[in-house]
Protein backbone atom coordinates (compact mmCIF):
# COMPACT_ATOMS: atom_id res chain seq x y z
CA UNK A 1 0.00 0.00 0.00
CA UNK A 2 1.44 3.32 -1.06
CA UNK A 3 0.62 5.64 1.87
CA UNK A 4 2.62 8.64 0.68
CA UNK A 5 4.25 8.80 4.11
CA UNK A 6 7.98 8.87 4.77
CA UNK A 7 10.29 6.01 5.74
CA UNK A 8 12.71 6.43 8.64
CA UNK A 9 16.23 5.00 8.64
CA UNK A 10 18.13 4.43 11.91
CA UNK A 11 21.64 3.21 12.69
CA UNK A 12 24.24 3.25 15.45
CA UNK A 13 25.82 6.51 14.27
CA UNK A 14 23.12 8.77 15.71
CA UNK A 15 22.63 7.09 19.10
CA UNK A 16 20.28 9.70 20.55
CA UNK A 17 17.88 9.64 17.60
CA UNK A 18 17.89 5.82 17.54
CA UNK A 19 17.29 5.73 21.30
CA UNK A 20 14.18 7.91 21.00
CA UNK A 21 12.82 5.63 18.29
CA UNK A 22 13.57 2.45 20.25
CA UNK A 23 12.04 3.93 23.40
CA UNK A 24 8.92 4.97 21.51
CA UNK A 25 8.40 1.44 20.15
CA UNK A 26 9.22 -0.33 23.42
CA UNK A 27 5.75 0.13 24.94
CA UNK A 28 2.76 -2.10 24.04
CA UNK A 29 0.47 0.89 24.66
CA UNK A 30 2.36 3.04 22.17
CA UNK A 31 2.20 0.23 19.61
CA UNK A 32 -1.58 0.07 20.15
CA UNK A 33 -1.75 3.84 19.56
CA UNK A 34 0.13 3.44 16.27
CA UNK A 35 -2.20 0.60 15.30
CA UNK A 36 -5.24 2.84 15.82
CA UNK A 37 -3.69 5.79 13.99
CA UNK A 38 -2.97 3.64 10.93
CA UNK A 39 -6.75 3.51 10.34
CA UNK A 40 -7.38 7.24 10.84
CA UNK A 41 -6.25 10.30 12.82
CA UNK A 42 -7.65 10.54 16.36
CA UNK A 43 -7.72 13.09 19.16
CA UNK A 44 -6.06 12.27 22.46
CA UNK A 45 -9.48 12.09 24.12
CA UNK A 46 -10.60 9.53 21.52
CA UNK A 47 -7.44 7.49 22.15
CA UNK A 48 -8.10 7.71 25.88
CA UNK A 49 -11.64 6.42 25.36
CA UNK A 50 -10.66 3.55 23.04
CA UNK A 51 -7.72 2.37 25.14
CA UNK A 52 -9.39 2.88 28.55
CA UNK A 53 -6.48 4.99 29.76
CA UNK A 54 -6.42 8.38 31.56
CA UNK A 55 -5.60 11.46 29.49
CA UNK A 56 -2.36 11.96 31.43
CA UNK A 57 -1.08 8.55 30.26
CA UNK A 58 -2.16 9.16 26.65
CA UNK A 59 -0.37 12.55 26.64
CA UNK A 60 2.82 10.92 27.90
CA UNK A 61 2.73 8.13 25.32
CA UNK A 62 1.92 10.47 22.43
CA UNK A 63 4.74 12.78 23.49
CA UNK A 64 7.20 9.88 23.23
CA UNK A 65 5.91 9.00 19.77
CA UNK A 66 6.13 12.63 18.68
CA UNK A 67 9.74 12.97 19.92
CA UNK A 68 10.65 9.94 17.81
CA UNK A 69 9.04 11.63 14.77
CA UNK A 70 6.55 8.78 14.41
CA UNK A 71 3.38 10.85 14.79
CA UNK A 72 2.18 14.43 14.48
CA UNK A 73 0.18 16.21 17.21
CA UNK A 74 -1.84 19.19 16.00
CA UNK A 75 -4.12 21.47 18.09
CA UNK A 76 -7.70 21.50 16.80
CA UNK A 77 -10.62 23.63 18.05
CA UNK A 78 -13.34 21.59 19.73
CA UNK A 79 -16.68 21.99 21.52
CA UNK A 80 -15.00 21.80 24.89
CA UNK A 81 -11.82 23.72 24.15
CA UNK A 82 -8.77 22.81 22.10
CA UNK A 83 -8.28 19.16 21.15
CA UNK A 84 -4.98 17.58 20.13
CA UNK A 85 -5.31 15.59 16.91
CA UNK A 86 -2.77 12.77 16.43
CA UNK A 87 -1.79 11.36 13.06
CA UNK A 88 0.74 8.76 11.98
CA UNK A 89 3.71 10.25 10.13
CA UNK A 90 5.61 7.27 8.70
CA UNK A 91 4.85 3.91 7.13
CA UNK A 92 8.18 2.16 7.68
CA UNK A 93 11.06 2.15 10.17
CA UNK A 94 14.37 0.49 9.24
CA UNK A 95 17.21 -0.13 11.72
CA UNK A 96 20.50 -1.19 10.13
CA UNK A 97 23.07 -2.23 12.75
CA UNK A 98 25.98 -2.51 10.32
CA UNK A 99 25.44 0.68 8.34
CA UNK A 100 27.83 2.52 10.68
CA UNK A 101 30.66 0.32 9.32
CA UNK A 102 29.96 1.22 5.69
CA UNK A 103 31.08 4.24 3.79
CA UNK A 104 27.73 6.05 3.79
CA UNK A 105 29.28 9.36 4.84
CA UNK A 106 26.60 11.70 6.20
CA UNK A 107 23.94 10.64 3.71
CA UNK A 108 21.87 7.56 4.60
CA UNK A 109 20.35 5.34 1.90
CA UNK A 110 16.98 6.35 0.44
CA UNK A 111 14.31 3.66 0.54
CA UNK A 112 11.26 3.43 -1.72
CA UNK A 113 8.67 0.66 -1.35
CA UNK A 114 6.81 -0.03 -4.60
CA UNK A 115 3.53 -1.90 -3.98
CA UNK A 116 3.44 -5.08 -6.04
CA UNK A 117 0.05 -4.12 -7.42
CA UNK A 118 1.23 -0.78 -8.82
CA UNK A 119 2.61 -2.20 -12.07
CA UNK A 120 2.28 -0.01 -15.16
CA UNK A 121 1.83 -2.83 -17.67
CA UNK A 122 1.18 -6.56 -17.68
CA UNK A 123 0.97 -9.44 -20.15
CA UNK A 124 0.28 -12.67 -18.29
CA UNK A 125 -1.37 -16.09 -18.71
CA UNK A 126 -3.59 -18.11 -16.39
CA UNK A 127 -3.68 -19.79 -13.95
CA UNK A 128 -3.27 -16.45 -12.19
CA UNK A 129 -4.77 -14.25 -9.51
CA UNK A 130 -4.39 -11.39 -7.07
CA UNK A 131 -5.41 -10.86 -3.45
CA UNK A 132 -5.37 -7.97 -1.01
CA UNK A 133 -4.83 -8.50 2.70
CA UNK A 134 -8.63 -8.89 2.95
CA UNK A 135 -9.89 -10.79 -0.12
CA UNK A 136 -9.46 -11.86 -3.74
CA UNK A 137 -9.47 -9.24 -6.51
CA UNK A 138 -12.00 -10.10 -9.21
CA UNK A 139 -12.11 -13.76 -10.34
CA UNK A 140 -9.26 -16.22 -9.72
CA UNK A 141 -7.56 -17.92 -12.68
CA UNK A 142 -8.48 -15.24 -15.21
CA UNK A 143 -6.35 -12.23 -16.23
CA UNK A 144 -9.38 -9.94 -15.70
CA UNK A 145 -8.20 -9.19 -12.17
CA UNK A 146 -4.90 -7.80 -13.43
CA UNK A 147 -6.84 -5.06 -15.25
CA UNK A 148 -9.29 -4.40 -12.42
CA UNK A 149 -8.71 -0.91 -10.92
CA UNK A 150 -8.26 -2.58 -7.53
CA UNK A 151 -5.08 -4.31 -8.74
CA UNK A 152 -3.12 -1.45 -7.12
CA UNK A 153 -4.14 -2.89 -3.72
CA UNK A 154 -2.72 -6.36 -4.39
CA UNK A 155 -0.50 -7.79 -1.69
CA UNK A 156 0.08 -11.17 -3.37
CA UNK A 157 -0.15 -11.99 -7.06
CA UNK A 158 0.65 -14.98 -9.23
CA UNK A 159 0.64 -16.02 -12.89
CA UNK A 160 1.99 -18.78 -15.11
CA UNK A 161 3.92 -17.01 -17.88
CA UNK A 162 4.35 -13.44 -19.06
CA UNK A 163 5.57 -10.40 -17.14
CA UNK A 164 4.78 -7.30 -15.10
CA UNK A 165 6.44 -3.91 -15.67
CA UNK A 166 6.93 -1.35 -12.90
CA UNK A 167 7.89 2.32 -13.23
CA UNK A 168 10.59 3.00 -10.61
CA UNK A 169 10.98 6.71 -9.75
CA UNK A 170 14.62 7.79 -10.13
CA UNK A 171 14.63 11.08 -8.18
CA UNK A 172 16.83 9.58 -5.46
CA UNK A 173 19.36 8.06 -7.89
CA UNK A 174 20.18 11.18 -9.92
CA UNK A 175 22.68 12.26 -7.26
CA UNK A 176 26.32 12.32 -8.41
CA UNK A 177 27.27 10.57 -5.16
CA UNK A 178 25.21 7.47 -6.00
CA UNK A 179 27.10 4.26 -5.26
CA UNK A 180 24.51 1.66 -6.26
CA UNK A 181 20.81 0.92 -6.58
CA UNK A 182 19.26 -2.26 -5.21
CA UNK A 183 15.87 -3.82 -5.96
CA UNK A 184 14.70 -6.55 -3.57
CA UNK A 185 11.56 -8.67 -3.64
CA UNK A 186 10.12 -11.93 -2.28
CA UNK A 187 9.27 -14.50 -4.94
CA UNK A 188 8.61 -18.19 -5.59
CA UNK A 189 7.16 -20.47 -8.29
CA UNK A 190 3.45 -21.08 -8.94
CA UNK A 191 2.00 -24.60 -8.72
CA UNK A 192 -1.53 -25.87 -8.03
CA UNK A 193 -1.96 -25.35 -4.28
CA UNK A 194 1.73 -25.47 -3.42
CA UNK A 195 4.65 -27.72 -4.29
CA UNK A 196 8.03 -27.26 -2.60
CA UNK A 197 9.75 -28.99 -5.54
CA UNK A 198 8.44 -27.06 -8.53
CA UNK A 199 11.33 -25.12 -10.16
CA UNK A 200 10.70 -21.99 -12.17
CA UNK A 201 12.99 -19.73 -14.22
CA UNK A 202 12.25 -16.06 -13.54
CA UNK A 203 13.73 -13.27 -15.63
CA UNK A 204 14.52 -9.63 -14.85
CA UNK A 205 14.74 -6.76 -17.33
CA UNK A 206 15.70 -3.13 -16.72
CA UNK A 207 14.56 -0.54 -19.28
CA UNK A 208 13.74 -3.41 -21.68
CA UNK A 209 17.30 -4.79 -21.37
CA UNK A 210 17.62 -8.42 -20.27
CA UNK A 211 19.65 -8.69 -17.07
CA UNK A 212 19.39 -12.27 -15.85
CA UNK A 213 17.28 -15.37 -15.28
CA UNK A 214 17.30 -17.08 -11.90
CA UNK A 215 15.67 -20.30 -10.74
CA UNK A 216 13.54 -20.68 -7.64
CA UNK A 217 13.22 -24.23 -6.33
CA UNK A 218 9.50 -24.36 -5.65
CA UNK A 219 6.14 -22.90 -4.74
CA UNK A 220 6.60 -22.94 -0.99
CA UNK A 221 4.00 -24.08 1.53
CA UNK A 222 3.46 -26.37 4.48
CA UNK A 223 4.51 -23.64 6.91
CA UNK A 224 2.50 -20.45 7.46
CA UNK A 225 4.05 -17.31 6.02
CA UNK A 226 5.01 -14.90 8.81
CA UNK A 227 2.85 -12.06 7.45
CA UNK A 228 -0.04 -14.00 5.94
CA UNK A 229 -3.57 -12.98 7.03
CA UNK A 230 -5.54 -15.54 8.99
CA UNK A 231 -8.10 -16.08 6.20
CA UNK A 232 -5.43 -17.28 3.75
CA UNK A 233 -5.70 -21.07 3.49
CA UNK A 234 -2.82 -23.27 4.65
CA UNK A 235 -3.23 -25.23 1.40
CA UNK A 236 -2.06 -22.21 -0.63
CA UNK A 237 1.35 -20.68 -1.32
CA UNK A 238 2.86 -19.37 1.93
CA UNK A 239 6.23 -17.66 1.36
CA UNK A 240 9.06 -17.09 -1.11
CA UNK A 241 12.77 -16.43 -1.48
CA UNK A 242 14.16 -12.92 -0.96
CA UNK A 243 16.17 -11.83 -4.00
CA UNK A 244 18.15 -8.59 -4.33
CA UNK A 245 19.38 -7.13 -7.62
CA UNK A 246 22.18 -4.59 -7.14
CA UNK A 247 23.10 -2.28 -10.02
CA UNK A 248 26.56 -0.73 -9.72
CA UNK A 249 28.96 1.14 -11.96
CA UNK A 250 30.70 -2.14 -12.85
CA UNK A 251 27.69 -4.37 -13.45
CA UNK A 252 24.61 -6.04 -11.98
CA UNK A 253 24.67 -8.49 -9.07
CA UNK A 254 21.92 -10.84 -7.91
CA UNK A 255 22.31 -11.88 -4.28
CA UNK A 256 25.98 -10.78 -4.51
CA UNK A 257 26.79 -12.80 -7.67
CA UNK A 258 27.59 -10.83 -10.83
CA UNK A 259 25.03 -11.62 -13.51
CA UNK A 260 25.51 -8.86 -16.10
CA UNK A 261 28.00 -6.24 -17.27
CA UNK A 262 25.24 -3.70 -17.75
CA UNK A 263 25.61 -0.86 -15.26
CA UNK A 264 23.99 2.35 -14.01
CA UNK A 265 25.09 4.29 -17.09
CA UNK A 266 24.39 1.70 -19.79
CA UNK A 267 20.94 1.01 -18.37
CA UNK A 268 20.19 4.76 -18.38
CA UNK A 269 18.81 4.67 -14.86
CA UNK A 270 19.19 8.43 -14.39
CA UNK A 271 17.40 9.44 -17.60
CA UNK A 272 13.80 10.69 -17.64
CA UNK A 273 11.77 10.50 -14.42
CA UNK A 274 11.73 6.75 -13.91
CA UNK A 275 13.17 3.47 -15.16
CA UNK A 276 11.34 0.23 -16.00
CA UNK A 277 11.70 -2.92 -13.91
CA UNK A 278 10.18 -6.04 -15.49
CA UNK A 279 9.84 -9.46 -13.88
CA UNK A 280 8.27 -12.58 -15.34
CA UNK A 281 8.46 -16.10 -16.73
CA UNK A 282 9.25 -17.00 -20.36
CA UNK A 283 7.04 -19.80 -21.71
CA UNK A 284 10.05 -21.18 -23.62
CA UNK A 285 12.37 -21.39 -20.61
CA UNK A 286 13.63 -24.71 -19.28
CA UNK A 287 11.40 -24.41 -16.20
CA UNK A 288 8.29 -22.29 -16.95
CA UNK A 289 6.94 -22.91 -13.44
CA UNK A 290 5.12 -19.62 -12.91
CA UNK A 291 5.64 -16.94 -10.29
CA UNK A 292 4.24 -15.72 -6.96
CA UNK A 293 5.22 -12.17 -6.02
CA UNK A 294 4.71 -11.17 -2.38
CA UNK A 295 3.74 -7.82 -0.88
CA UNK A 296 4.17 -6.67 2.70
CA UNK A 297 1.03 -8.46 3.95
CA UNK A 298 2.09 -11.92 2.73
CA UNK A 299 5.18 -14.12 2.91
CA UNK A 300 8.06 -13.86 5.36
CA UNK A 301 9.43 -10.40 4.53
CA UNK A 302 7.57 -7.22 5.48
CA UNK A 303 8.07 -5.38 2.20
CA UNK A 304 6.80 -4.94 -1.34
CA UNK A 305 9.38 -4.25 -4.07
CA UNK A 306 11.98 -2.33 -2.08
CA UNK A 307 14.24 0.13 -3.92
CA UNK A 308 17.35 1.34 -2.09
CA UNK A 309 19.64 4.11 -3.33
CA UNK A 310 23.02 3.99 -1.57
CA UNK A 311 25.47 6.87 -1.75
CA UNK A 312 29.25 7.08 -1.62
Amino acid sequence: MNTGKESLFFNLVDIERSYLMAKALSSPVRLEILKLLIKNSMTMSELSHDLFLPMSSICMHCNNLKKANLITVTPRPGLHGSQKLCGIKVDEVTFNFFSSLRDYGTKPPKLTDIPIGSYSDCNITAPCGLVTSMSYINIEDTPHGFYDPNHVNASLLWFTTGSLVYHIPNKDIKDDDLSYVSISFEVCAEAPGYNNYWPSDIFIKINNTFITTFTVKGDYGGQKGANNPTWWSDSNTQYGELRELIIKNDGCYLNNQKVSSHNIESLELKDNYYFNFAIGVDKDSAHPGGINLFGRDFGNHRQDILIKAVYK
